[in-house]
């Protein structure tokens, strides 16, 4: 009892002093953001299956810090102690543009040993981490975000910025401590050279004193590489966002994070080649652990490198083998970067077929977060090769292929393992633009050593085919050849046997005419698998396209790669309907029953199992916007599309297709006319532009809303104004689609009234005489005459025609001493009313008589005498 007070009254003082100290005297643990497998979809093949990264190859990791002590710089030499409080400066590269607060560098170096021209990058992602407030916001004060930083990759000249996905981004529970994640992958895969300097600037940090905690700011990078002149290995990444405090009590707490999904090899010796990454462990504080747990669950194994020590592992190094940096650092002020092989001779550690582990990470007086984990596993690849290669009468991987067109492999099964494999099969899903054809099995030629005689090979449809589908009618599905057993082949170099199969593109017009790029690929490829006679391990591998040759001489395990080329004849020969801008026009004229497509006028024209639907798809299995029923038209004449997504098409792969009503939709222009009674309008209206180049024709209606035409152009015939209706339009097959009608008006004006029964004019030579011809409603008079040696000729009568003998006055006609030269004269009168109708009298003839009489020449003249 008396040693129990003595201990209580000793924590009491501690608790007191800290208390004082404004310290808790718990540590806190926190596991923000639990460690998962990161891949990238953007990798060669795209994301790995379960996340592994299955290669010849190996994984490596650069990184630097982008704030130090200034200090350190003031006098030269590294103050490997400085914890990272108040002295703390950006770093920034010679060079870098005005806008740029910090940036450091690192050179991705490749290892030697290995020819770097037989390496290819298939991952790379970009981590930064930092303090530089105690809050979750993203921009600091001095402008810097957290989920924001620059990079510039090697070969260029300007940083390029790049945003986080990811991970975490601490709140005052962590002291503010975050750490983002990019995917560039992509970016350095089209890289000429992804070998070379790596510069990243801006990392979210603050300068000066950090407090108790400090600051810190800094930037990491995994690539994950292949060459064939490497041993096999199983890499996968993790990361997450594990922080933990202590409160100086002297007593080390502890705190645990799992990783799962990794692979060890389920023979042999297990090499474990491991990276991390963690944020603000200072240098100068002892203390912080790293520990892994036994492969028993029995014990902890305590972990280190050859930067740091058993306890004080997180200590501001950046251990990344044979890379450069600038700068060039000790002590990297809270940033810790380190690749170390696990101590695992005995498999103590990681064992056979082991695939998660848990790490404890403990401290009795320092503050930080680890977010970002690596293992590369060396991994159990079986010697069975499978290799299928396009036959002779096949283009080449990487050409194109045409609709319809044959496509001939062969594989050919070789076992360079130590012993027989049993339940041996090939499998080769088919792609959803091939169809299956044919397969010959042939056995190898050794006596002994090769396949069964009775070997099998079938297609399997599609899951989503029905019962009964043939390879003829469904693209798709799996050939499968089941060999059974694969004999042991000592001398590792004897062909057991080969599958000579075929396979053909398709040639569905709808399908292959619009698709685009996502659906015109054709990608060929297929696994092997079975178990080991002796160790009972599971195999299974891809087939194997081609060697590699020279200095990077291996099996490489591509895919066969082609594009289906369709060309504008092929487009051209298939049937209608027509392709508007990459899709598929199903055109109704002016009209549909329901105003819809009937479903099979559209399905029947793309391959089996296509859906369809009304928003772009995610992928073929998304159960929402399905069409299920008929194809809806617009009746505005407007266009409506749709997306097909053929079964085994890649996710955001679709076709566009449009369903429309072919109406008219322009109209004429109309002029109002007049006209006299008893002469036909001259009509003004016109066709469109449209209609001139769709050779429409003008149709005529009496009413708005009458829907027969008229059988004839318009020519009403009595005096009055009457309203018509015009459209353009056209007629097929007896159906009449016109657009819309434009009214117009014909207006019949009355013609000026005049005599028609003026009596004819017979008068003796140089007797006088006059006519009035009676007249209504006119406003213009003209007299006319025609000679009688050409009696249909008619001319104007002036009062100059015949001078002194003939004058006219509006309705009046005046003959003075008739001239025999009248004799045989027919004369009428024209008139005109306001619109300028005309009407004309009847036809007057003029006779001169010569009647002989004695007359006093004395005595006056007397008319008509």
């Amino acid at each position: 009892m008396a040693h129990k007070k003595i201990y209580l009254y000793i924590k009491l003082i501690a608790l007191l002093l800290f208390l004082f100290q404004g310290k808790n005297l718990l540590a806190q643990v926190q596991n923000k953001q639990a460690f998962g497998l990161r891949t990238s979809p953007n990798s060669p093949n795209g994301a790995p299956a379960g996340g592994i990264y299955n290669l010849r190859g190996d994984f490596l990791m650069i990184g630097n810090a982008n704030l130090y002590d200034r200090r350190l710089w003031n006098s030269g030499t590294p103050e490997e102690n400085n914890s990272n409080n108040s002295n703390m400066r950006f770093y920034k590269l010679s060079g870098d543009p005005s806008n740029i607060l910090n940036s450091s560098s690192a050179v991705l170096a490749h290892p030697s040993g290995f020819s770097q021209n037989c390496s290819k990058i298939v991952y790379a992602g970009l981590y930064w981490s930092g303090r530089g407030n105690n809050n979750s916001n993203l921009t600091l004060g001095n402008g810097l975000v957290k989920n924001k930083v620059k990079l510039k990759l090697p070969g260029e000249t300007t940083y390029t910025e790049l945003t986080a996905n990811g991970i975490h981004f601490g709140d005052s529970d962590v002291d503010g401590i975050y750490t983002a994640y990019a995917d560039i992958t992509q970016q350095v895969r089209n890289l000429t050279n992804a070998w070379g300097t790596y510069s990243v600037a801006d990392v979210a940090t603050t300068v000066g004193d950090g407090g108790a905690v400090g600051n810190y700011g800094g930037w990491g990078m995994v690539v994950i590489y292949e060459n064939a002149q490497m041993k096999w290995r199983d890499i996968t990444m993790f990361d997450g966002f594990s922080y933990i405090a202590q409160a100086n009590t002297g007593v080390t707490d502890y705190g645990e994070l799992t990783v799962s999904g990794f692979r060890a090899a389920q023979n042999g010796n297990i090499n474990v080649k491991m990276g991390m990454m963690a944020g603000e462990g200072d240098r100068g504080i002892s203390g912080d652990v790293f520990d892994i747990r036994n492969a028993a669950n029995s014990n902890w194994v305590r972990l280190s490198h050859s930067d740091n020590s058993p306890n004080n592992f997180f200590n501001s190094s950046v251990n990344t083998g044979e890379n450069t940096r600038t700068p060039n650092y000790t002590n990297n002020y809270g940033l810790d970067i380190a690749m170390f092989d696990l101590p695992n001779s005995s498999k103590n550690i990681i064992t056979n077929n082991q695939t998660s582990t848990r790490f404890r990470f403990g401290t009795n007086q320092d503050t930080y977060a680890i977010y970002s984990i690596v293992f590369a596993v060396d991994a159990y690849v079986p010697e069975v090769v499978a290799e299928n290669a396009p036959a002779v009468n096949t283009p080449p991987t990487n050409t194109t292929v045409n609709p319809g067109q044959d496509l001939d492999f062969e594989v050919k099964l070789y076992n360079k393992g130590t012993e027989a494999i049993n339940n041996f099969k090939v499998e080769i899903p088919i792609p959803f633009n091939l169809h299956y054809d044919s397969a010959t099995i042939i056995p190898g030629t050794d006596s002994t050593i090769k396949i069964s005689n009775n070997t099998t090979v079938t297609w399997q449809k599609p899951a989503w085919a029905p019962v009964g589908a043939t390879p003829q009618n469904y693209p798709g599905g799996t050939l499968i050849w089941d060999v059974g057993t694969l004999p042991l082949d000592t001398s590792m170099a004897i062909l057991q046997g080969s599958l000579k199969y075929k396979l053909k593109t398709t040639s569905n017009c709808a399908f292959l005419s619009t698709v685009g790029p996502c659906g015109l690929s054709i990608h060929v490829n297929g696994t092997v698998s079975g178990v080991g006679a002796t160790s009972g391990t599971t195999v299974t591998s891809r087939l194997v396209s081609s060697y590699s040759i020279g200095s990077c001489e291996g099996a490489d395990y591509d895919d066969f790669v082609s594009t289906i080329n369709v060309s504008q004849a092929f487009i051209q020969s298939c049937a209608p309907p027509p392709v508007e801008n990459g899709m598929l026009q199903f055109k109704a004229f002016c009209s549909l029953p329901g105003n819809a497509f009937p479903r099979t006028d559209i399905t029947n024209r793309y391959p089996l199992g296509t859906k369809f639907f009304t928003v772009i798809p995610t992928s073929y299995d998304q159960t929402t916007n399905l069409v299920t029923g008929n194809f809806p038209v617009n009746t505005d004449g407007t266009k409506r599309t749709f997306y097909a997504v053929v079964p085994g098409m890649a996710p955001n792969c679709y076709i566009s297709l449009q369903t429309s009503l072919q109406l008219v939709t322009t109209q004429p222009t109309v002029q109002n006319v007049s006209t006299c009674q008893g002469k036909a309008p001259v009509l003004q209206n016109a066709l469109s532009s449209t209609g001139i180049t769709n050779s429409y024709q003008l149709y005529y209606f009496d009413s708005a809303t009458a829907t027969t035409p008229l059988a004839s152009t318009p020519n009403p015939s009595a005096v009055g104004t009457y309203t018509y209706w015009v459209a353009e339009g056209t007629s097929v097959s007896g159906t009449l689609c016109v657009g819309p009608k434009v009214s117009f008006t014909i207006t019949v004006n009355a013609l000026p009234t005049v005599a028609q029964n003026v009596p004819n004019i017979s008068i003796c030579e140089n007797n006088d005489t006059q006519i009035t011809v009676a007249v209504a409603n006119a406003t213009t008079y003209t007299w006319e005459y025609a000679s009688a040696s050409a009696p249909t000729v008619w001319n104007v009568l002036t009062n100059a025609t015949f001078s002194g003998v003939v004058s006219v006055s509006n309705n009046t006609l005046n003959i003075t001493h008739a001239s025999n030269a009248l004799n045989g004269t027919k004369v009428r009168l024209k008139v005109l009313n306001n619109v300028n109708c005309e009407n004309i009298s009847n036809e007057v003839s003029i006779q001169i008589k010569n009647c002989i009489a004695i007359t006093n020449p004395m005595l006056p003249n007397t008319h008509n005498k």
